[in-house]
Parts: C-alpha cells; sequence; structure tokens
C-alpha cells in the first residue's frame, strides 16, 4: 500500500464516523514501506471541548457568557482609548467597556457597538455562543477578545440584513441588491462578554 492509499483510507473512515456518528476508532495499516495511525477522536469529547463554559453566569451586577472568566474591575478601557490602540498599533487585545447598539435577534450570535466613527463595530461571539435575544440596546457590557479586520462576503453582507429584518428593520430589495462586492470591515472577535443587569 502507498501513503496515498493510506491517507484517503483515513479520510474516508473519518468521513464514514462522523456521518454515521461512531464511537473512537483506530485504524492501523502497514506495508513494508510505512505506517499508518488513524485515531479518531470520539465525537462526544469534541462537543465537551465546544461546550460554553459561561452561559448566563452571575458575576454580581453583570452576567457572564463566554469562554473565559472575566470581572468587571472598573478599570476596562473606553471605546476611545481602544480605536487609539487601534490606530496606533493596528490592532486591540483585552477588555472594553460599551454600550450595545443592537442584538442579532435571530439567535443573539452577534451585538453591535458605537466606536465613534461612521459605522458600529460588529461583534462577533467565538465559536458562535449567544446572549439572550431580549437584551435591550443601551444595555452596558464588557468585552473580552481582539478587534480584527474582517473581509465580509456579498452573502454575509445579505445575511446581515436578513438580521435586521428579523430585528423589525424594514429592508428594501435595492438594499440587498447594492451589496455587489466583498466588504473589508473592522469587527470584534470576543471570547466573553459581561451583559449589565
Amino acid at each position: 500500500m502507498n501513503k496515498k492509499f493510506i491517507l484517503g483510507l483515513a479520510v474516508a473512515s473519518l468521513a464514514g464516523l462522523y456521518s454515521c456518528g461512531g464511537n473512537e476508532v483506530t485504524d492501523e495499516t502497514t506495508d513494508a514501506d510505512s505506517t499508518a495511525v488513524v485515531e479518531i477522536i470520539d465525537s462526544t469529547e469534541v462537543e465537551a471541548e465546544a461546550e460554553l463554559a459561561f452561559d448566563g453566569v452571575d458575576k454580581g451586577d453583570y452576567t457572564l457568557y463566554g469562554h473565559s472568566d472575566i470581572d468587571a474591575d472598573g478599570s476596562e478601557p473606553t471605546v476611545e482609548a481602544m480605536n487609539a490602540a487601534m490606530t496606533e498599533n493596528g490592532a486591540f487585545e483585552g477588555k472594553v467597556a460599551v454600550t450595545i447598539n443592537e442584538v442579532c435577534q435571530m439567535a443573539g450570535c452577534w451585538i453591535t457597538f458605537e466606536n465613534g466613527e461612521e459605522d458600529p463595530i460588529r461583534v462577533f461571539f467565538r465559536d458562535h455562543f449567544t446572549i439572550p435575544t431580549e437584551t435591550p440596546a443601551g444595555t452596558a457590557a464588557i468585552l473580552y477578545g481582539e478587534t480584527m479586520i474582517d473581509t465580509q462576503t456579498v452573502e454575509f453582507q445579505k445575511h446581515l440584513l436578513d438580521d435586521a429584518a428579523a430585528n423589525g428593520d424594514e429592508i428594501a430589495q435595492e438594499e440587498y441588491d447594492a451589496i455587489t462586492e466583498d466588504l473589508i470591515t473592522t469587527s470584534f472577535d470576543c471570547e466573553s462578554i459581561l451583559v449589565k443587569k
């Protein structure tokens, strides 16, 4: 057997396992030239690792959602300080105090906040965790994560318009038709969020 065949066999085994939801398997193939061991991880282990560590945990005046335990210590940078760090360093990483502008009404999987620029910054929750969709605009929050330069595809921009429509905004067909190319924008990759009660 050659190495390409062994790799193909491994890929086929993985595809079969995950489409059927099997258990942990180790497949070993040997020939004169090589030995390959393919270990397939139990899908329940993968799901356990992806589970949210903090899903509505009481933190005094705040509720914590996300993957890391953070507290509101009162020294979080302002949006203006975040903007200054982005201008100076091209990026920002850490905690920042914001006021929620909008919450995804379809799932609670993103928010926006005003940053003093023309467009608000969209916050995406890492590994697609969510906050309550009924969180009102104007709610104080503390984000923990980092800014990133993001390319939003045409398809994704139209998806965001669908989210806005779900929020109750009227979206004209012309707005969909006007989206013809990818958009380069700054977004915030959020590891955890404290939402003010």
